[in-house]
């Protein structure tokens, strides 16, 4: 396995693992998926000013990818920022999400960022499961504040203090 920084040429990869999520799970709110190009452009978007990482198999293929964004566009929340993962299903390999995390955390430590949030859908326990396991407490819970599938669903916030 190999983390690295993410590169223009993963976007299609990146836009496959997270095309999953969009359209089969609730852990994402957003319910188009973004084609290969506008992944592309989040993706120069954020790595320009924050960590996105790939982890990617002995045969070069994406496995999963972490990144983080600025947590709010107000000045105060300048050492706050947001994290993210996301990883094939069914095909990560054990301790990958974690590897990942801590090479985003690391980078994000040496930016002078003090506190990462992760938003969560409530249901998602696997997610929560991980970030407790990884650091985080969760730190908020918000009712209703999306609709998918035909349901509402609640957002959990969790942070660690880095």
């Amino acid at each position: 396995m190999q983390i690295r920084p993410v590169r223009r040429e993963d976007s299609q990869a990146v836009a496959e693992i997270y095309r999953y999520y969009v359209e089969e799970s609730s852990f994402t709110f957003e319910e188009v998926p973004p084609t290969t190009e506008e992944m592309a452009e989040r993706i120069q978007a954020i790595s320009k000013d924050f960590p996105y990482y790939v982890a990617c198999n002995d045969h070069g293929q994406v496995l999963a990818y972490a990144y983080a964004h600025a947590f709010h566009e107000r000045s105060a929340y300048r050492f706050s920022a947001e994290i993210s993962i996301y990883s094939q299903v069914n095909k990560s390999e054990k301790g990958l999400g974690t590897a990942l995390y801590q090479t985003v955390e690391r980078d994000l430590k040496t930016q002078g960022i003090k506190t990462i949030l992760a938003l969560v859908t409530a249901d998602n326990q696997v997610s929560i499961n991980f970030h407790k396991k990884n650091g985080y407490q969760i730190v908020g819970h918000l009712h209703q504040v999306g609709y998918k599938f035909d349901q509402w669903l609640d957002t959990v916030y969790l942070e660690k203090h880095i």
